[in-house]
């Protein structure tokens, strides 16, 4: 390894930039004609120094104090302290923007903007509620709003603080409130979820009459009131919702399969749970809902004929894990004949060259092999295919 490969260049890069932006704020406010030329203060030097030597503590320490005698270069230090949370180094941009807080000589606008940033400092170093504190400080600026309305959100969807979310996502005005009902849906959708938990129909019922008031076509919706109907004792109407899912939304068809599956057994009705297994267009990737899904084909249909089945859905859904560790388990087993072994083989050899992805998000291209609602790469909702 060379010796500019083993160079650190984060800290000369920082402190490259801030040296560039202190230089160039003094010449603009020299050429603007607002004071006299004056020389760089000496304490920022020594603190570019500081950095230089990888010693961002002395560094800090210096800029501060630095700062208690100059004005000029607040938002230097806003930036500074950015680059640190940026960095991980959330304790250090958190003592910068404190600092910048506590200075009486700042500007409206300037105090709000280094709330905001030590705002976000708390976020990601978890004091959720200190954070909470200071963008609720936020949300009433008009400069501000949107800023302060995502940070609440970001903090209330952690929490699991449904009807929060849903509150201050109302403050947002019709023009700032680009594409967040499907999101707001959602959140309805998530406290409809816990009311039928708790056998609290009515709300349940009113949650999701809200989820489709704020986006028609939300698929979850359906599901859930599938759920509902099921819960109330109304299986049919429960099956003919999830079934209306499953056509409309083909992605989430996979969702239904093991409710299917249940509310025919609970039934009793064998003839119409033949007629599903055998129809059902998808195979579940999940192992619980699989493990659901083959033993009801075996008993259906027999072992023999239930691996045949599910060999032939091989060819339209491709190959997931369960199905995978399934189809592995009949190979040891010698339960295949020699071609269809060898057709497996070279299938399961293809799906052993992946990361066994079952769900991508469309909209960054997130992978993951459990099937989510909310995509934590880039906050979409109802995204993963």
């Amino acid at each position: 390894m060379s010796l500019l490969s083993q160079w650190n260049w984060t800290w000369p890069a920082i402190a490259l930039a801030f040296l560039l932006g202190v230089i160039g704020s003094r010449w603009l406010f020299v050429k603007l004609g607002f004071g006299q030329k004056q020389a760089v203060n000496k304490e920022y030097f020594k603190g570019l120094n500081f950095l230089l030597n990888e010693e961002p503590d002395k560094a800090i320490e210096v800029f501060i104090k630095a700062l208690e005698v100059d004005s000029e270069t607040v938002e230097l230090h806003l930036a500074l302290g950015g680059l640190f949370r940026r960095k991980g180094q959330v304790d250090r941009a958190t003592r910068i923007h404190q600092n910048l807080i506590a200075r009486p000589s700042l500007t409206d606008d300037q105090r709000m903007q280094a709330i905001h940033e030590l705002a976000n400092d708390y976020y990601k170093a978890g004091w959720l509620d200190r954070a909470e504190n200071l963008f609720s400080e936020l949300k009433d600026s008009a400069a501000y709003r949107v800023l302060a309305v995502e940070g609440l959100v970001r903090i209330y969807q952690q929490e699991k603080e449904w009807q929060k979310a849903i509150d201050v996502l109302r403050l947002l005005k019709r023009g700032e409130r680009q594409n967040v009902n499907k999101q707001v849906a959602h959140y309805y959708c998530e406290l409809a979820e816990l009311s039928i938990g708790i056998g609290d129909y009515q709300i349940a019922r009113q949650h999701l009459r809200n989820a489709r008031s704020e986006f028609p076509s939300i698929a979850r919706s359906l599901l859930l009131r599938g759920d509902l109907r099921s819960a109330e004792g109304d299986h049919a109407g429960a099956r003919d919702l999830w079934l209306t899912l499953a056509d409309l939304h083909p992605n989430f068809a996979e969702l239904i399969v093991e409710k299917m599956i249940g509310s025919f057994n609970f039934s009793g009705n064998s003839n119409g749970l033949k007629n599903y297994l055998l129809n059902v267009a998808v195979v579940p990737k999940s192992a619980d809902s699989f493990k659901v899904w083959q033993t009801s084909l075996e008993r259906i249909l027999g072992q023999s004929a239930a691996l045949d089945h599910v060999l032939d859905k091989t060819n339209n859904v491709g190959m997931s894990s369960p199905l995978a560790d399934y189809l592995n388990a009949a190979l040891v087993e010698n339960k295949l004949s020699g071609d269809r072994s060898a057709a497996l083989l070279k299938k399961m050899l293809s799906r052993a060259k992946s990361e066994k992805i079952e769900y991508t998000c469309v909209g960054c291209g997130f992978d993951t092999k459990a099937m989510y609602w909310f995509c934590p790469n880039c906050g979409q909702w109802e995204s993963f295919r």
